[in-house]
């Protein structure tokens, strides 16, 4: 293992046990002793209680309609209509072996996702970040290590790791990018192990003063859980998540599991059932009305 990266061990133990979005059982008692989650808004079907990579972490989703989209607006257009519903496809930790297979899942369903990578993971891969971008999804900044104990020490480590990602994707897609997803959420607890006080309070200024936009998530796959969830487990949690939603910002994994890719068609055609349109985030979309649940508050 290279240092200053997380195993692929740790990688599965931790990778989906921070978010909001799911009912949380009795299972996860020490883990989530240690990480102070305080609340869980949206409960899912499944027994998969897990979401993105490390921390539990929580946020007050708002209440939102279920009525239909306007038909002057297409799929894939930014949102302007506040009755339509829409969904963003996000892909956390890539790029993978699997990603060249998910972009053409994607294009195969003509849809865009939004891509939040790691830059360890990057470098195995080259080529691929300008493959993401060539396919016309989007990149934003996660993590060059995703390594919590580096990372959320002090505002300086932060700062290299994330400025050195970002100028990495500049690199080799030629574009900057301007959104960004923090390692665990934006008010993951974890980061009180490794820094004194409430550091993502001082984070998120920090990326917003830089001209990112932080994004969180509404909607869990929980498909990095282990063990690995089927394809139906992953297809019934996504779906039931999204039922009374308007605005759906899903949470995947770019890792090695087959069971995700292979539900993604099935996630979409369902959604669209439920008059989805799917586009991708930016720095004004979804607008600031829509990002309550999809933005936390700062641990």
């Amino acid at each position: 293992m290279t240092e200053g990266t997380v195993s692929r061990r740790d990688f599965l133990r931790y990778a989906g046990l921070a978010g909001a979005t799911v009912a949380i059982g009795g299972g996860l008692g020490e883990l989530l002793a240690a990480c102070g989650a305080s609340s869980i808004t949206t409960t899912i079907t499944t027994a998969t209680t897990t979401t993105d990579a490390t921390t539990a972490t929580t946020a007050s989703a708002s209440s939102e309609t279920t009525d239909a989209p306007s038909p002057t607006t297409g799929e894939g257009e930014p949102t302007t209509n506040p009755k339509q519903r829409v969904a963003y496809l996000t892909f956390d930790d890539g790029p993978s072996k699997l990603t060249p297979e998910l972009l053409s899942t994607l294009n195969d369903n003509d849809v865009k996702a939004t891509f939040f990578v790691m830059g360890v993971h990057a470098q195995k891969y080259p080529g691929m970040l300008k493959e993401i971008v060539d396919h016309g999804n989007v990149i934003g900044v996660h993590s060059w290590t995703h390594d919590y104990s580096y990372i959320y020490k002090n505002t300086q480590n932060f700062s290299a790791d994330f400025s050195k990602l970002s100028d990495y994707i500049r690199q080799e897609t030629g574009i900057a990018p301007n959104i960004c997803r923090f390692p665990g959420g934006t008010n993951n607890t974890v980061c009180f192990h490794y820094s004194k006080g409430h550091i993502m309070r001082k984070i998120v200024p920090l990326v917003e003063a830089m001209g990112f936009r932080y994004f969180d998530w509404n909607v869990s796959s929980a498909e990095a859980s282990s063990p690995l969830p089927s394809k139906d487990t992953i297809v019934t949690t996504v779906v039931s998540q999204c039922k009374k939603k308007d605005t759906a910002v899903i949470l995947f994994h770019d890792i090695d599991n087959h069971g995700y890719l292979e539900a993604i068609p099935e996630i979409v055609s369902k959604l669209r059932s439920m008059r989805f349109t799917f586009e991708t985030l930016s720095p004004t979309n979804p607008p600031k009305s829509r990002s309550a649940s999809v933005q936390f508050q700062p641990s």
